[in-house]
C-alpha cells in the first residue's frame, strides 16, 4: 500500500506524539497534471560550488547586489565588485583585489541603485551611508551616522535611521545631497521604525509593534507621506527579515501581543503564513536563550518556486517558505564535529549573469547556488532528512513486512562517494520519542535504474515514525513510499 503523506513539509508539533514531521534539505513539488501514480515529490534543495573567496577569507559576506550586469558585495569591511568570472576585484578595477573600505557592525550591508539617471550605488554599512559613483568609480562617505538600511524610489535614495526612527531622503538622482529638510520622523505610531522595504512604489516602514505604508504624494519640500488607512497592527522583530517576495512583502513579526509569526502582506493587511509548528520552533529559540532578532532573509526563484529563506544564525536554524506550494521546509549545514545542523551558510543572494550567487554568512566566500550542485557551502556533504507522519491504527500493533522508498535510483557517480549511494532508514516505536539504529540499503550504482530501496522484516509497533536520511552527492528525488504491513490486536 502507498504510505500517505510520506512526501510532505516540516511540521513538528509541541507534542511529537501528534506530529514529528521533518523535511530537511528537500522541498515539495506538486505535479500539474493528473493521472500519475504519485502527485508530488521531494526534490533536493540546491548545493553550492565555490566561485571565489575574498582576500583573507575570514570575514563573512555581509551583503550582495547586482544590476545592469554589475555586481557588488561587502565582505567584512570591504566593498568589492565581482567581474564576469565571478572574482572579487576592486570596484572599477578588474586587476586589483584590494577593495574599498567601509565601516562594519553586526548588521548586514544594504544596497540601492539609481540606475542610468544618477549612475550611483548607495550602500549602508556600519551605520554609515556611502555612494559608489559608477561613472568615476569613486566611493564617498555621505552619511556619517544614522544609516541602517537603504532603498530607492522615484529618483530618490531613502535611508532609515532606526536609532532615531527617521526617514531620510536624498536629492533627486543624487545620493551625495542630503538636506536637513528632507527627513521625516515617525508620528503615526509610538514604536520606532526598525526596517524598510520598497515594493510597488510603496515604502513599507516597519516599527517594533506596528507598520505603516508611505507613498510619493508629490508634496514639497518632503515628497513622501503615509497612505491613509495603510496602518498594520503588526511590527517586526528581526529588521533584516523583511524582504520583497514576488509581488508582496514578507517579514518575521512582532506586536504588543507577542512575536514569532511570519507575515505576508495581502494588500495593506498582514496575512499569517507560518504554521503553528514553525511558530513553536521560532518561539522556542527565544525561550532557549537564542536570538530571533538577528534573523536575516533573502528570496530567490528557481523552476517556478519562489522561496523565502529565513536564517536564524544564533539559533542555528533555517526555515524556508515556498510560494508555489505554500509549504515550509528546513535547510541546514551539517556540522560533522557536533553531528548537528547549523543555520544554512548561504545568507545573501543576487541573480548575476544567469547564476544564483550567494554569500557565506561565516566566511568571505561566494558560491554558485544550483540544484545541479550536490555539496554544501564550504564543500561539506548535504544531509537530507525526511521524517514521516505517524503510522498508528487504534493503538493496535502493526507488523511491518517491508518499507520501500519510491525514488529515482541508478544515479550513482562513476567513482568516490556516491558511486554506490546509500539510503539510511531508522524508526521510532514510541511515536518519535526515541530512535533505533540506522539500516542502510543501496540506491543503485550508475545505470542500475531498476534498483528498489527496500527494507524488510521491520518488526512491529503500535505507533511508528520512519526517518529517511541520505548524504551522497547525487540528485536525490523521492516520489513516495510503500508499506507492507498487517494489523494485529
Amino acid at each position: 500500500m502507498k504510505f500517505p503523506g510520506f512526501v510532505g513539509p516540516s511540521y513538528t508539533s509541541q507534542s511529537v506524539r501528534l506530529a514529528d514531521q521533518q523535511c530537511m534539505n528537500w522541498y515539495v513539488e506538486n505535479i500539474e497534471v493528473g493521472g500519475e501514480t504519485f502527485q508530488n515529490a521531494l526534490y533536493p534543495t540546491p548545493g553550492c560550488s565555490t566561485l571565489d573567496t575574498a582576500p583573507g577569507g575570514e570575514s563573512p559576506v555581509r551583503g550582495i547586489t547586482q544590476q545592469n550586469d554589475r555586481c557588488f558585495a561587502v565582505v567584512g569591511q570591504t566593498l568589492y565588485e565581482l567581474n564576469s568570472d565571478y572574482e572579487f576585484k576592486e570596484p572599477g578595477d578588474f586587476t586589483s583585489t584590494t577593495g574599498l573600505a567601509v565601516a562594519r557592525d553586526n548588521n548586514p550591508a544594504t544596497f540601492a541603485w539609481n540606475s542610468d539617471a544618477g549612475k550611483e550605488v548607495f550602500i549602508t554599512s556600519g551605520d554609515k551611508g556611502y555612494v559608489y559613483d559608477l561613472a568615476t568609480e569613486a566611493l564617498s562617505e555621505e552619511i556619517s551616522s544614522g544609516a541602517n538600511q537603504c532603498e530607492f524610489l522615484d529618483g530618490y535614495f531613502l535611508v532609515l535611521d532606526d536609532a532615531t526612527s527617521t526617514l531620510k531622503v536624498s536629492g533627486l538622482n543624487d545620493g551625495k545631497t542630503w538636506e536637513g529638510s528632507q527627513v521625516a520622523l515617525r508620528t503615526a505610531g509610538s514604536d520606532p521604525w526598525q526596517a524598510m522595504v520598497v515594493t510597488h512604489r510603496d515604502i513599507w516602514l516597519f516599527g517594533e509593534e506596528t507598520t505603516e505604508v508611505w507613498y510619493n504624494a508629490g508634496t514639497s519640500p518632503f515628497p513622501f507621506a503615509p497612505i491613509p488607512g495603510a496602518f498594520l497592527e503588526q511590527g517586526i522583530v528581526a529588521p533584516f527579515s523583511a524582504v520583497r517576495f514576488g509581488n508582496t512583502v514578507m517579514w518575521l513579526g512582532n506586536s504588543e501581543d507577542g512575536a514569532g509569526v511570519v507575515w505576508m502582506a495581502d494588500g495593506y493587511s498582514p496575512k499569517r503564513v507560518s504554521t503553528h509548528a514553525v511558530e513553536y520552533a521560532i518561539q522556542q529559540y527565544s525561550r532557549d536563550g537564542s536570538s530571533i532578532s538577528d534573523a536575516v532573509a533573502f528570496t530567490y526563484q528557481e523552476d517556478g518556486h519562489i522561496f523565502y529563506v529565513l536564517n536564524f544564525p544564533t539559533a542555528k536554524a533555517t526555515w524556508v517558505y515556498d510560494a508555489a506550494t505554500e509549504l515550509w521546509h528546513e535547510r541546514g549545514t551539517w556540522d560533522t564535529a557536533d553531528c548537528a545542523f547549523e543555520a544554512w551558510r548561504p545568507q545573501y543572494h543576487a541573480y548575476f549573469k544567469n547564476k544564483h550567487v550567494v554569500g557565506d554568512r561565516a566566511l568571505g566566500t561566494i558560491y554558485d547556488m544550483s540544484i545541479s550542485n550536490y555539496t554544501d557551502a564550504g564543500g561539506g556533504e548535504i544531509r537530507r532528512v525526511r521524517r514521516s507522519p505517524h503510522i498508528s491504527l487504534n493503538d493496535d500493533y502493526m507488523v511491518y513486512s517491508s518499507f520501500q522508498v519510491k525514488m529515482e535510483t541508478g544515479l550513482g557517480l562513476t567513482s568516490g562517494q556516491g558511486s554506490d549511494p546509500q539510503a539510511m532508514l531508522r524508526w521510532s516505536d514510541d511515536g518519535g520519542e526515541t530512535w533505533g539504529p540506522e539500516r542502510w540499503v543501496s540506491a543503485g550504482k550508475i545505470g542500475n535504474y531498476g534498483t528498489r530501496a527496500i527494507w524488510r522484516r521491520l518488526g512491529r509497533s503500535y505507533d511508528r515514525v520512519y526517518e529517511l536520511v541520505v548524504t551522497d552527492p547525487i540528485p536525490w528525488r523521492v516520489i513516495g513510499a510503500y508499506l507492507e504491513l498487517a494489523g494485529r490486536s
